[in-house]
Formats: C-alpha cells, sequence, structure tokens
C-alpha cells in the first residue's frame, strides 16, 4: 500500500516508454528535447504544488507512498512530473507523426476562444478558488498568446492530444482521486467532480501540454533552422 503511488508512476511511464522505439516515430531521439521541455516547466508546477500543499488546496495521504518527502511533497510526485509530461508529448509526437498534414487550423482558433471563454466564466463564477483561478487564469493566458501569434497549428495538435490524454489521464487521476493518494479542499476549486476527479486537474493537465508542447516545437524549430545552414 506504501509504494501505490510509486506503482501508478511506473505503469504510466511504461507503455510510452516501451513504445518509444517504434521505427516510424522512434521518440527516443526525441529525449534531450523532452527533458529541455519538459524540466522549467516542471520546476514551475513543483513551486505551484508547494504552494498549493502550505496554503491547504490539497494534500497528500501518507498511506499510499513510500515515505520519502522532499519540501513537503512525497517523492512520487515528483516522479509524477517526469513520467506524465513524457507520455503527454509522446502522444503528441504520435499525432503529428502519422497525422501530419489535418487540416485543423479553424477549428484549433474556435477551440482555442472556446477555452478562454471558459476560463473567463470558472474564474468570474469562482473567484474566490485558489486551484480555480490559478489553473484557468494561466489557461486563458496561454490561449490569449496562441491567438495572438496565430499558433493554430501547433495548437490544434496540443488539443487533439490533450483529448486522446482523456482516457488515460481519467485511469491515473482516478486512482488518485480515487483512494485517495491526493486529497482536495473543495473551498479552493468549482466543487465538479468527473467521478472522484476535480474539473479542474484536466485543464490543469491542458496548461501544462501547453507549456511543455510550445516550447518543444520552438527547440524543433531552432534545431531544423540550424541544420538547413
Amino acid at each position: 500500500m506504501h509504494f501505490t503511488y510509486l506503482w501508478i508512476d511506473f505503469l504510466t511511464l511504461l507503455g510510452p516508454l516501451a513504445l518509444s522505439f517504434d521505427k516510424k516515430v522512434a521518440f527516443y531521439r526525441s529525449w534531450g528535447k523532452f527533458l529541455l521541455s519538459m524540466l522549467p516547466v516542471s520546476i514551475l508546477y513543483i513551486v505551484w504544488d508547494i504552494w498549493f500543499t502550505h496554503s491547504d488546496v490539497w494534500e497528500f495521504n501518507a498511506t499510499y507512498t513510500s515515505g520519502l518527502w522532499l519540501l513537503d511533497l512525497p517523492l512520487e510526485e515528483y516522479g509524477f512530473f517526469l513520467v506524465v509530461p513524457y507520455a503527454s508529448l509522446f502522444i503528441y509526437a504520435c499525432i503529428r507523426q502519422y497525422f501530419p498534414k489535418l487540416n485543423i487550423r479553424t477549428a484549433s482558433k474556435s477551440m482555442s476562444f472556446l477555452l478562454g471563454i471558459l476560463s473567463l466564466i470558472a474564474i468570474l463564477y469562482a473567484p474566490h478558488a485558489l486551484y480555480t483561478v490559478v489553473t484557468f487564469g494561466l489557461l486563458l493566458a496561454l490561449v490569449l498568446y496562441i491567438l495572438w501569434v496565430k499558433s493554430h497549428e501547433i495548437a490544434g495538435y496540443i488539443y487533439i492530444s490533450w483529448i486522446i490524454c482523456l482516457l488515460p489521464m481519467a485511469v491515473v487521476n482516478g486512482l488518485l482521486t480515487g483512494l485517495p493518494v491526493l486529497i482536495y479542499n473543495n473551498l479552493e476549486n468549482l466543487k465538479i467532480r468527473v467521478g472522484t476527479i476535480p474539473f479542474e486537474d484536466f485543464f490543469y493537465h491542458l496548461v501544462y501540454m501547453l507549456l511543455m508542447i510550445l516550447i518543444y516545437e520552438k527547440i524543433s524549430r531552432k534545431e531544423k533552422t540550424t541544420s538547413s545552414l
């Protein structure tokens, strides 16, 4: 029982890691870019995690952890911010490789507008709820940035990847919130649950994917520019 969270981390990574050596996607060749794009976002999220733990937005149930803690977070939480980003970026890489010419710019733009409107509604509905305001505030800032710089194609692929991620995410987060490994203070969220998962969690994940993959694509463009010189 004390290693439940560790097992969740391990099983989350297992499938994407094993499939990373598929010849068509060959995601193992992108490990360097993954680390460069994941690290700054994971550091931001760990700081966010520590802040929310200290602010009683959520807490961890020691029953399901190994007992190793750093800065008030269980060791497994640091692993979470490695394995979930890896799995998410792997799914994105697969979608881009197998469907490179999707005509998604218009749909992506519409999705960004809808996410912006949803973010505003959530913030105005629960301005007192820290988890709600921070998550949807960041999401609003990101979709405005995407609309401003017109990164509709990249964002479209991210939105598709996020939708595909929702199923495995529901399993992983369902375990974390159902056991529960992670206990939420409902005063700091919308009090809307999908099963046992707070509504904000789905967009907390989307914010991570947007930040990481925008960085990943910027690194990829720089590599292509350098190699063409």
